[in-house]
């Protein structure tokens, strides 16, 4: 139950929430981009000439344009510049995949595209490129080209429509996020001003941040998943908004709260009562503010519905306040105003009480003074606006640098140009089409507003000469005039063909009786020359046949010569390859035997080697068994007994301090006995240490090993092996024996060591007690002289010390070094034995070996026989093979000779038939001829005489057509200079001609059923004016195709102008609507709070009275401050549902108080319920209207003019609800319910409750 009562479930539920919204989240940044663009309706022009631009084709399909600009900074450009830009330019081209370009167009494509991408000052070039829409997003895009066209020397820009639209949306998100923290941070500064408190602040901020990032989330997944309204300025208006309004509620809230705590309530009961009273106003003022937001869904542009957000953010904004506050509310108490212990009631605001008491003292007066100030300013705004986006942006920003160095450079509508589209049902690549599209191009240039325009039939923006009937006529007149100079010429040749035609006819006769005799001498030459080819035929026939059969007994014979060639060289390479094997195989018997042998040897000389490591071993074993370990166990058992006893020695030395010169003797005596015996027993002890490390420092001896080596040098020399057989053999006795050295070498390496400096010790200490006998004996023999030497008895002390001190060091290391060495002889041993069993399976291989060496042997013997018989019948056959060859040699010389022969018989055959030939064949042409020219001679004096009686006949005629083509001439030179010498005609054949082919593709789609006019104006096409004329173009158009091919076509314009009046047209349209549609509703939502029609009149009226007001202000404070003489376009509509929409909280706040004071005062008269409630409302109004001045004063900070304007007009409009709810709401409620005579009536409530 104290779980519930202190909401805690809320705080859990909202922490689970949060988290949701907060892993949900898309990326922002991405979607803000991909919405950036403004869309309008798809009936409007800009929207119809967009999709025709879609489809076009020519690679420009579901593209958008970039310009690409380069410019050199000072001076033209260069031929080296020009290079670098060729470079740069073909480098797009070879990347077009990469950086998703689908076309592109260059200065370098044509005439046309030079003229208009290249500036006339020569600073300037452009290329334009189509992007393909899916390739990236547009920043990446972006970013790509921007470092692709970079080129060293040169000025380089990318810039465009999208270009620039992304760039905006980009500065917006950087000046949103400066605005999310100034907002916080002054809110937190006011707050801590107005609670005196730095709790309340931060859970203010705290419950309508939950509010804002869950609500954010909402929206941003709505757009992602089902395409909700969405732009650049939905997310800093739902900042603006929930921040301004949540802060708003919830002072209102808590100032509530805190009342109730200052009555002595407990935070439960002051916690329900704050949301029973305050929170019943909050979710009244959320409503109708939740229901304008909300009305701007029924709007049909996107930027205007973009704005439904902001309800989405107070819907979820209401539910936080009124669930996750009471939580705080209820666990903090008074906590939550820390510092504050003193907890007043209501503050009174003294300016409301003011206003409010003055306007119901004297209503007319104050309404008059209020119309007075404020009317001039709705009176004489001007709305005219400034569409151009691109002010919207930084000069400095690279897009917009390339915008501005284009309109400098080339125009101010270059960059711009609008774009006329003509879409038909039918194919446009006809004269007809193409004549009627001429002609609407010349109505666009002659407008005095149109700089420039191009289209299909003048692609460079001047007409094609060619294309022109008066230039056609011209080259038709010239001609004419040719024609005419051919005529006269005619004529006069004609005469002289008259004359000439009787001289002919004469010539002809005489020609005919000469022919006659010589036609019957030819007949006679062609019998002759007939019989003469006949015969010569015949010879050059038998010579052919004789010819053909020379060459193929040659080619025969050379073959057969060749072939014998080649038998008696393989038959000797045979006999050669014969005697090699016989040789070969006889040297491989040999070897086989040898190796037969060797391998034999080698078996007795491993098994020598077996047996040799197997007899090391046993020897090992032996040794181990036997004496050396009996001398190491005895080694072992005496060293401590002997270092005993000279510890023993050393002490009783030591002890001894008086001399008894008998008993001194008598011991010393005995010590040296001793002495010489430890001596005796060290020195045999040292020379066994160092036999025993000889002997276990090496794995075999030096003799062991020269056996081996002897025994392997004989066995490879008997066995008689190759080099590699022997390397083999090497390898492997090689790894024995180092296997057999390794192991005795690695395991007494660290033995070796210590066995030296043991043997030393025990050598050392060996001498030290020899010396100690002979010391011991020397002072027996001179006892008598005691008293002289007793240093010598120091001395002697001295001595043995040492020998305690040798024998005490010597002993551990030396049972330590006994025990290392017996473990390494027996590691030795087991080597050894290892060394033995490789010897023996080496011994294995080896007789293998032998067995398959003898019969390797015994084959080859029956090889050596084979390859005998092999080269004896191989020289038998090469003998042959050699006299076969010689006798084809000679009968090939022979037959080259009888060929030769029949050849030059066949030749002079042949010249003989065919000169007999020809001969033949020219006496029949000649007598033909002969005849021919008999006929024609006739012939021709019969045409002469025709020719010279009609050739005159010709003359006239020729004469006559001269004369009119002279007239027909002067016809076509009038036709030419007359009006309907500028009519265009293009020839079918030429449409898709190589020449009008580019025309065709740079303005017509691909299916040749639309076509474009470019169209640049000389005003700025993003000023209204520069609208219009693109509208009115348009307009003109679709007026002149009426009546003509093109009639039904569908016709738009394109382009920034026409987008812009579009744009005008929809807003303005839409924003009417919108703003009705948007009063209704709030309007309906107050009659509901209020209980009344006319108080949310009233209401509504103050509101739209600040919005005008401020908005004129406004107007004049931007051109004062920013030095834009136009507001945004988009300003007035977000100004007015902000200043709207917040203005009915205040309302509200008023309205809802003076409600509650008539319920808890039901005798109150309306101006006493009045100038209590602002009197009261007053202070958290003016609060909240600091708070959300303050908030939108942090969007001017952001550099973006239109937030900057927005909030500039918004503030002005809170400052004027300040001032004018008080008058106005206290006027109109004091007329309305009192009337200015009438004074107190019991009927006022019932009466308020009507109206």
């Amino acid at each position: 139950m104290k779980l519930l009562k202190n909401h805690l479930g809320a705080l859990v539920a909202w922490i689970a929430i949060l988290l949701i919204a907060i892993f949900s989240l898309p990326d922002v940044d991405a979607l803000t981009r991909q919405h950036s663009e403004i869309s309008l309706p798809e009936d409007v022009q800009s929207s119809i000439a967009t999709n025709i631009e879609s489809k076009w084709g020519h690679g420009q399909d579901n593209t958008y344009v970039v310009g690409v600009v380069f410019n050199k900074k000072h001076g033209k450009l260069t031929s080296s510049d020009k290079e670098k830009i060729d470079n740069t330019i073909r480098f797009l081209k070879d990347n077009k995949k990469k950086l998703g370009i689908k076309s592109m167009m260059t200065p370098n494509d044509n005439y046309a595209a030079k003229a208009q991408l290249i500036s006339k000052d020569k600073t300037t070039e452009i290329v334009q490129l189509n992007i393909a829409n899916d390739h990236s997003t547009v920043s990446n895009v972006n970013k790509a080209l921007t470092k692709a066209v970079k080129t060293s020397g040169i000025r380089t820009y990318v810039t465009g429509v999208r270009i620039l639209e992304d760039d905006f949306s980009a500065s917006v998100q950087e000046g949103i996020k400066k605005t999310e923290l100034i907002t916080i941070f002054f809110i937190f500064i006011v707050l801590v001003i107005v609670f005196k408190s730095p709790i309340v602040p931060i859970i203010s901020l705290l419950t309508v941040g939950v509010s804002f990032i869950t609500s954010f989330s909402i929206v941003t997944n709505l757009v992602e998943k089902f395409n909700f309204p969405f732009s650049n300025f939905t997310k800093v208006f739902m900042v603006i908004v929930l921040f301004g309004i949540g802060t708003d509620y919830n002072i209102l809230l808590y100032d509530k709260f805190k009342e109730n705590l200052s009555k002595g309530m407990s935070n439960h009961d002051a916690t329900n009562d704050a949301l029973r009273k305050a929170g019943k106003t909050i979710l009244y003022s959320g409503s109708s503010i939740l229901i304008g937001f909300s009305a701007l869904g029924l709007a049909k542009f996107s930027i205007y519905q973009s704005a439904v957000g902001v309800a989405v953010g107070v819907a979820v904004l209401l539910v936080v306040l009124l669930t996750l506050n009471p939580f705080f509310m209820a666990v903090l108490g008074k906590k939550l105003f820390w510092p504050v212990k003193n907890f007043e009631g209501e503050s009174n605001s003294k300016l409301w009480h003011a206003l409010s008491k003055g306007s119901l003292t004297h209503p007319i007066i104050y309404l008059v003074v209020m119309a007075v100030v404020v009317l001039p300013f709705c009176l004489f705004y001007s709305n005219n606006l400034n569409y151009n986006d691109a002010d919207e942006i930084s000069d400095s920003t690279p897009s917009k640098a390339g915008l501005l160095l284009l309109q400098d450079h080339f125009s101010e509508g270059t960059p711009e140009y609008s774009t006329l589209y003509i879409q038909s049902g039918h194919k446009l690549d006809n004269e007809k089409s193409l004549k009627e599209i001429d002609q609407l191009v010349k109505k666009i240039q002659a407008d005095p507003d149109v700089k420039f325009a191009s289209s299909v039939t003048e692609p460079n923006g001047k007409s094609i000469k060619r294309l022109y009937v008066d230039n056609q006529l011209g080259t038709v007149n010239s001609g004419v005039n040719t024609a005419r100079n051919g005529l006269g010429t005619l004529s006069n040749g004609s005469k002289q063909i008259t004359n000439g035609a009787v001289q002919l006819q004469n010539g002809a006769n005489q020609l005919s009786n000469g022919t006659g005799r010589l036609q019957s001498g030819a007949n006679q030459l062609q019998a002759g020359a007939g019989r003469l080819q006949t015969g010569a035929n015949q010879l050059a026939s038998g010579t052919n046949r004789l010819q053909t059969g020379a060459n193929a007994l040659r080619a025969g014979t050379m073959q057969l010569a060749t072939g014998a060639g080649r038998l008696e060289s393989g038959t000797l390479n045979l006999q050669q390859g014969a005697v090699q094997l016989e040789n070969g195989t006889i040297k491989l018997v040999n070897g086989a035997v040898s190796l037969q042998s060797g391998t034999a040897s080698l078996q007795d000389g491993t098994q020598a080697l077996v047996d040799g490591l197997n007899t090391m071993s046993a020897q090992l074993s032996g040794q181990m068994s036997n004496a050396n370990k009996a001398q190491l166990l005895a080694l072992q058992q005496g060293l401590p007994k002997i270092n005993s006893g000279i510890q023993k020695l050393n002490q009783a030395l030591g002890k001894s301090n008086s001399v008894d010169t008998a008993s001194l003797r008598a011991s010393l005596t005995d010590v040296g006995t001793q002495a010489k015996t430890i001596g005796d027993n060290l020195t045999q002890a040292g020379n066994t240490l160092k036999g025993l490390q000889s002997s276990g420092a090496t794995g075999l001896s030096d003799s062991e090993k020269a056996e081996l080596t002897q025994a392997y040098a004989q066995a490879m020399d008997s066995a008689k092996l190759n080099d590699q057989q022997k390397q083999a053999m090497s390898v492997a006795l090689n790894q024995i024996l180092g296997k057999v050295e390794s192991a005795s070498s690695q395991k007494s390496q660290a033995l070796t060591s210590s066995l030296k400096s043991v043997a030393g010790n025990i050598q050392a200490a060996g001498e030290a007690d020899k010396k100690l006998g002979q010391s011991a004996s020397s002072v027996g023999a001179t006892l008598q002289n005691l008293q002289g030497m007793m240093s010598q008895v120091a001395t002697l002390k001295q001595e043995v010390n040492t020998l305690a001190n040798a024998s005490n060091k010597a002993l551990p290391g030396a049972t330590t070094a006994l025990n290392q060495l017996s473990s390494g002889l027996t590691q030795v041993q087991s080597a050894v034995a290892q060394g033995a069993a490789g010897a023996s399976r080496l011994n294995d291989g080896a007789a293998r070996l032998n067995n398959g060496a003898g019969q390797l042997a015994t084959g080859l013997q029956a090889g050596v026989s084979g390859s005998s018989q092999l080269a004896n019948g191989a020289g038998q056959l090469a003998n042959g093979a050699g006299q076969l060859n010689t006798g084809l040699q000679a009968g090939l010389s022979g037959t080259n000779q009888l060929a030769n022969g029949i050849d030059q018989l066949n030749g002079g055959a042949g010249q003989l038939a065919s000169g007999a030939g020809q001969l033949n064949g020219g006496s029949g042409q000649l007598a033909n001829g002969i005849g021919q020219l008999n006929g024609g001679a006739s012939q021709l004096a019969n045409g002469a005489g025709q020719i010279a009686s009609n050739n005159p006949k010709i003359t006239a005629g020729i004469d006559k057509v001269n004369s009119g083509l002279g007239e027909g001439q002067e016809y076509l030179t009038g036709l030419a200079d007359s009006a309907a010498g500028k009519t265009f005609y293009i020839p079918a054949k030429m449409i898709h001609s190589s020449t009008f082919k580019p025309a065709l593709d740079n303005y017509m789609s691909s299916d040749l059923k639309s076509t474009k006019i470019i169209i640049i104006l000389k005003l700025d096409p993003a000023s209204t004016e520069g609208a219009k004329k693109a509208h009115e173009l348009s307009n003109m158009v679709k007026k002149s195709v009426k009546g003509t091919s093109l009639q039904s076509s569908t016709i738009a314009m394109g382009g920034q102008s026409e987008k812009i009046y579009d744009t005008q047209e929809t807003a303005s349209s839409d924003f009417l609507r919108t703003a009705i549609i948007m009063l209704v509703g709030i309007g309906i939502a107050l009659i509901f709070v209020t209980r009344s029609v006319l108080q949310p009149l009233f209401i509504l009226g103050t509101l739209v009275i600040a919005y005008l007001t401020s908005l004129s202000i406004n107007q004049w404070l931007v051109h004062a401050l920013l030095g834009r003489s136009l507001l945004a376009w988009n300003t007035p509509f977000f100004s007015f549902i902000m200043i709207v929409a917040l203005g009915v909280d205040y309302s509200i706040f008023l309205m809802m108080r003076y409600r509650e004071l008539g319920e808890v005062n039901p005798g109150w008269t309306t101006s006493e319920k009045m100038l209590q409630a602002c009197d009261i409302i007053g202070t958290v109004v003016i609060s909240a209207a600091i708070i959300l001045g303050g908030t939108f004063a942090a969007l001017i900070p952001s550099g973006v003019p239109t937030l900057i304007e927005v909030a500039l007009c918004v503030d002005i409009g809170l400052l004027l609800l300040v001032f004018l709810l008080p008058i106005n709401m206290s006027a109109a409620m004091k007329i309305t319910y009192e009337g200015l005579g009438r004074k107190k009536n019991k009927k006022d409530t019932d009466y308020n409750l009507i109206f």
